[in-house]
């Protein structure tokens, strides 16, 4: 049995995070159910509701709806990749019998004998509710199939009375207050964390003090690997009751920063500073150090570089940004005056006159929301206030755009741009076909699509919703916002919403495969263009023509040419250029580096060989080697080429160097002769 403790400050774990690690299972957050069959199957009944039940667990398919009340058989369980153990279940529906997976906590078990008895009178020992997101009954004897009293979620405090067993679990007899209503009833003992020995416990009391060497070997046994842990133990050191789930993507990282990466997946702001932005050619001109707008000019493709380190969960492992990894079920604990503080400064932060005419505040209308979907309020006004911004100024929302008046797409569902609308006028096509005519309806709808198309497909963090790894019908595609930033920015405004911190969080961390020793590092470098934009030889002409994406270059001069000026302009105004200038030449071939170095320090280098003449007589003329350096090649081929055009006139030593054929005059004879000898058919006799 897992149970969560509370321990000295300095040195604390939950038990059940022991508990997990010695069984090396990759859980903190979620308490294992009862073992729900044996040789035969276990009779059951739907406690809340409605319910679905999938052809698989998590992601299935849908193949029913059940009701609560509705008497099920359990046959199997298993353990999903969300955490949860998911029952298999026969149930009667719409006059057949359906088989297929629930979650176990959807699930109240047949007790498998009575309550053993407790004592009422026993001292009370303060405990708080922990281990749920999703609530938990207090019912009015020790077993599952007692009448629940009332339901209350993770953060309720109560006082523990005693302890007893019921249907094979361990019950805690509690009293508590809910809403002004004092309970006295039964809770299991799963899901109370108590602060001092719990009465008729005997000598097991609940206070336990760990090392923090062994908090570190709970994480690695749960599977974090060893780069998270200290920052993981930094956290429970300050907030011990926080608890941290590894989510085992079982994807290797680079594979997953590989298909991230392609074009138009993840974006920045096109202000961003150069070195976030993508320089793949689908992305960027480099001949115009342009990058090409994504959803608008306003955004860019990201590069991979800060992908992959805003994909790095290890980067964020600390108070300001861990909170894109909370698990955004509903929670008690995420109340109106939350929400305030999310939207404080922003054009939510007050009310609104809704066009029905009912004067409604923004956070009342989040936390309502929020309750009746399960989804976490603080989220759904994290989200919209991301979407819209401080000012709100977006015609998504004005409820005033031409064609859509008394409209609004608070979520900015579907706005993005087409070749034949803009993003407003697509978002408030779909508003308008959704119904969404009033301010609570376009918030209502939105967080519906968060909720039913993210949270409850598994995708249940920030992080989960903008980087999908988990919902693996559509893994990398099935993404909320393209913002590369997303994740990040939302988890700060999620941990600024919480103004007690002490709570027991629960954060769904991922893990990858083939990770980097250490955390990924970034840093905004700049502008990474270092090409030119052109390169010259004063007077000559380069061979071949310049180009941005060549790097070798020649020049033939004459023999009376003993020095060039090299000049070159680069693509970017931040770029530097090294290399240019006069050079003096010696007879033969003479190389030129010039270096182009980005605004971030990458260089490309760009070289040409200038050949100068040698000085000849009619005498000692090698034929084919018309610029005199000794060897005949490409660039005396060129040099022909030119002479025959008329485009760049031999004289001296190297016009009687054409003549390769002795003919006394220069033509295409000669140019035969020429390339038959550069190819190796042919030599020219000297």
């Amino acid at each position: 049995m897992e149970r969560s403790v509370h321990i000295d400050k300095k040195k604390r774990i939950t038990l059940a995070a022991i508990c997990v690690a010695l069984a090396a299972v990759c859980i903190f957050a979620f308490p294992s159910p009862r073992k729900a069959y044996a040789d035969t199957p276990v009779a059951g009944t739907i406690n809340d509701g409605p319910v679905r039940v999938r052809n698989a667990p998590v992601n299935g398919e849908q193949v029913g709806l059940l009701y609560p009340g509705t008497v099920v058989t359990v046959t199997g369980q298993e353990t999903g990749s969300d955490g949860y153990v998911w029952y298999q279940i026969t149930a009667p529906y719409n006059g057949t019998t359906i088989s297929g997976y629930t979650r176990s906590d959807y699930v109240t078990l047949q007790d498998a004998g009575p309550s053993a008895p407790a004592d009422p009178s026993a001292q009370g020992v303060p405990g708080v509710v922990a281990n749920t997101e999703l609530g938990v009954y207090v019912r009015s004897g020790a077993g599952t199939s007692y009448s629940a009293l009332t339901k209350v979620y993770k953060g309720q405090p109560v006082t523990v009375l005693g302890q007893t067993t019921g249907g094979g679990l361990n019950w805690y007899q509690v009293t508590l207050s809910v809403g002004g209503t004092s309970y006295q009833g039964y809770m299991c003992a799963d899901y109370v964390t108590v602060e001092g020995t719990v009465p008729g416990n005997g000598s097991g009391g609940a206070v336990t003090t760990v090392p923090d060497e062994e908090y570190m070997a709970a994480l690695r046994a749960a599977g974090f690997p060893e780069s998270y842990c200290n920052s993981l133990l930094a956290l429970h050191q300050k907030y011990p009751n926080w608890q941290f789930v590894p989510v085992q993507t079982g994807l290797d990282w680079n594979t997953v920063i590989a298909n991230e990466s392609v074009t138009g997946r993840n974006l920045v702001q096109a202000s961003s500073n150069d070195a976030r932005k993508s320089t793949d050619p689908a992305s960027y001109n480099w001949e115009a150090n342009t990058w090409y707008g994504f959803d608008g000019p306003g955004w860019v493709g990201a590069s991979s570089a800060y992908i992959a380190y805003c994909m790095d969960p290890r980067n964020f492992l600390n108070e300001d940004y861990i909170f894109q990894f909370e698990t955004l079920e509903y929670a008690s604990y995420q109340t109106a005056d939350g929400v305030r503080n999310i939207l404080s400064n922003t054009f939510m932060s007050g009310s609104y006159t809704d066009t029905d005419g009912a004067v409604r505040g923004y956070a009342d209308t989040f936390a309502e929301i929020g309750a009746g979907l399960g989804v976490s309020p603080y989220h759904l006004a994290a989200r919209c206030k991301q979407e819209q911004g401080v000012n709100g100024t977006s015609p998504l929302i004005s409820g005033t755009y031409a064609g859509y008046e008394g409209f609004y797409n608070y979520f900015n569902v579907r706005a993005y741009t087409t070749s034949t609308a803009s993003a407003a006028e697509n978002g408030l096509a779909y508003a308008k076909q959704q119904g969404w005519n009033s301010i609570y309806r376009a918030i209502a709808g939105g967080s519906s699509v968060v909720a039913d198309n993210y949270v409850k497909k598994g995708q249940n963090t920030i992080y989960f919703e903008k980087f999908n790894v988990v919902y693996t019908n559509s893994l990398y595609s099935h993404q909320y916002m393209t913002n590369v930033q997303a994740a990040m920015g939302e988890g700060s405004s999620m941990g600024k919403a919480h103004l007690d911190k002490n709570q027991a969080f629960v954060f769904r961390i991922p893990v990858y495969t083939n990770m980097p020793e250490s955390p990924v590092t970034f840093a905004d470098t700049g502008n990474p263009n270092n090409w030119l934009s052109s390169l010259t030889v004063d007077g000559y002409g380069l061979t071949p023509g310049f180009s941005g994406t060549g790097t070798t270059y020649s020049v033939v001069v004459p023999e009376n040419v003993g020095t060039i000026n090299v000049a070159a302009t680069a693509v970017a105004g931040t770029s530097k250029i090294t290399g240019t200038g006069n050079y003096s030449l010696n007879y033969g071939n003479n190389t030129i580096n010039v270096t182009c170095i980005s605004q971030s320090g990458a260089s490309k280098t760009y070289t040409i060989t200038a050949a100068r003449q040698q000085p000849q007589t009619s005498g000692n003329v090698m034929y084919g080697d018309i610029n005199g350096d000794g060897k005949i090649s490409n660039v005396d081929l060129v040099l022909m080429q030119k002479h025959i055009l008329g485009i760049e006139t031999q004289t001296g030593a190297g016009l009687a160097a054409l003549d390769i054929n002795r003919d006394g005059k220069i033509s295409n004879v000669d140019l035969v002769l020429l390339q038959k000898h550069i190819l190796g058919i042919e030599q020219i006799s000297q």
